[in-house]
C-alpha cells in the first residue's frame, strides 16, 4: 500500500479562468501533447475546437449537465484512460448554475421569482460538488492531469453598509481554490495571450503568484517543453512540433544562418529546435520574413494588428511563429 514518494504518481490540478473569449478552452484542450485530453462538456462547446491551430490530436468528449453522468465519465476515464492523459472539465461555474437551479425548483421557486434555499438544499448542493472535487482529486492522484475551467467574477467584501471589491475569483464553490495547484487568470490582448496566478501562490515552483507569463505549453508544463534525447541529437518537445523554419514540402532548405550549427547529414531540419533565443529570432525572420513584409519587430506587430512585447524566450518565439501562421490561414479563409 505504502510506496517511496519518488514512486507516487502525480498530476496536476489546474484552474483557468478569465472573461469570456479569452481563450481558456483553446488553451486547455492544447496543452499537453501526449496522451488523450478527455472533455466534460457542460456548456456544449466543445466542437467549437475543431480546427483551431495547436488543438490535441485525440479528444474523446461527453456533453452533459448530469451529475451521475460526470461522476460516471470520470470513473470511465480512471479505468479506461492512462496515467498522463488530460481531462478538462469545461465549465464548473455551469455545473454551479444548475445545481442551484435545480434545488431553487425543488423548494418550490417559480422561473420569475426568487425562492430561499433551506439548510437542506444547501447542504445537497455542496455534497454534489464535493462528490466532483473527490473525483477530480482521484484523477490527479491517478497521474492524470486535470484542468478546471470556471468563469470569472469580482470577490466583494462587505464593511459597514458598503461593498468593496478585494480581487478576483472563479465563479465556483470556495473549495475548489484549496482543491487545485494553481488558479491562472487567462487574459488576451489582441491575438496574445497571458496567465498569471491568483487568489493562492501556485505549488509549482516554476509559477509565482501574480506573475504574468505567456500561455503557452512551457509555462503550464515545463517538463513537456524541457530537452529531452532523440536519435543522439537535443531538441525541445514543444519545439519539434512548431519547429518555426521547417521548410513546405516542395521548398528547398534555406542555408543555415551565419553562427548556426548545420544539420547532421541526412537528418531532417524539422528534427533541431534553435539553441538560443538569438538563433530562434534569426529563423523566425529568415522563414516569415517575406509574408510579414520585413524583418523587423515593428513589421511582425504590424501583420498581427497589435502592439506586444518582443519575444525574450525560445519557446515565446515558437509561440509567435504559430501564431503568425494561424493568423496568415485565417486572413486566407477570410478572403476566400
Amino acid at each position: 500500500m505504502f510506496q517511496k514518494l519518488t514512486s507516487l504518481r502525480a498530476g496536476s490540478l489546474f484552474i483557468l479562468t478569465g472573461l469570456a473569449g479569452s481563450g481558456k478552452s483553446h488553451l486547455a484542450a492544447s496543452a499537453r501533447r501526449g496522451g488523450t485530453v478527455w472533455i466534460l462538456d457542460t456548456e456544449g462547446a466543445a466542437q467549437n475546437l475543431q480546427g483551431k491551430p495547436g488543438i490535441h490530436e485525440d479528444i474523446q468528449a461527453v456533453q452533459t449537465l448530469s451529475l451521475r453522468q460526470l461522476l460516471g465519465a470520470m470513473t470511465e476515464v480512471r479505468h479506461t484512460g492512462a496515467s498522463g492523459d488530460t481531462v478538462i472539465l469545461d465549465s464548473i461555474s455551469k455545473v454551479i448554475q444548475a445545481m442551484r437551479s435545480h434545488a431553487q425548483q425543488r423548494a418550490g421557486a417559480d422561473t420569475d421569482q426568487r425562492t430561499g434555499l433551506s439548510v437542506d438544499e444547501h447542504a445537497s448542493v455542496n455534497r454534489n460538488m464535493q462528490a466532483i472535487y473527490t473525483a477530480l482529486t482521484e484523477l490527479k492522484h491517478a497521474g492524470f492531469h486535470v484542468i478546471i475551467i470556471g468563469h470569472l467574477a469580482k470577490k466583494y467584501q462587505s464593511t459597514g453598509s458598503a461593498l468593496n471589491d478585494v480581487g478576483l475569483r472563479v465563479l465556483a464553490d470556495e473549495n475548489i481554490n484549496y482543491e487545485a495547484d494553481a488558479v491562472l487568470l487567462v487574459e488576451r490582448n489582441g491575438q496574445q495571450r497571458t496567465i498569471t496566478p491568483i487568489n493562492k501562490p501556485p505549488r509549482q515552483q516554476h509559477l509565482l503568484i501574480n506573475h504574468e507569463y505567456p500561455a503557452t505549453l512551457a509555462t503550464l508544463y515545463p517538463d513537456l517543453a524541457a530537452p529531452v534525447q532523440e536519435r543522439g541529437h537535443p531538441y525541445t518537445t514543444a519545439a519539434v512540433e512548431m519547429v518555426m523554419d521547417a521548410p513546405d514540402s516542395d521548398d528547398e532548405p534555406d542555408p543555415a544562418p551565419a553562427n548556426v550549427t548545420p544539420f547532421p547529414a541526412g537528418e531532417a531540419r524539422r528534427d533541431a529546435a534553435p539553441k538560443s533565443a538569438d538563433e530562434a529570432e534569426r529563423r523566425f525572420y529568415a522563414r516569415y520574413g517575406e509574408l510579414l513584409g520585413g524583418t523587423t519587430w515593428a513589421a511582425v506587430q504590424k501583420f498581427l494588428g497589435y502592439r506586444s512585447p518582443k519575444p525574450a524566450t525560445i519557446e515565446e518565439w515558437i509561440e509567435l511563429a504559430a501564431e503568425v501562421r494561424a493568423h496568415n490561414s485565417d486572413k486566407a479563409v477570410n478572403v476566400a
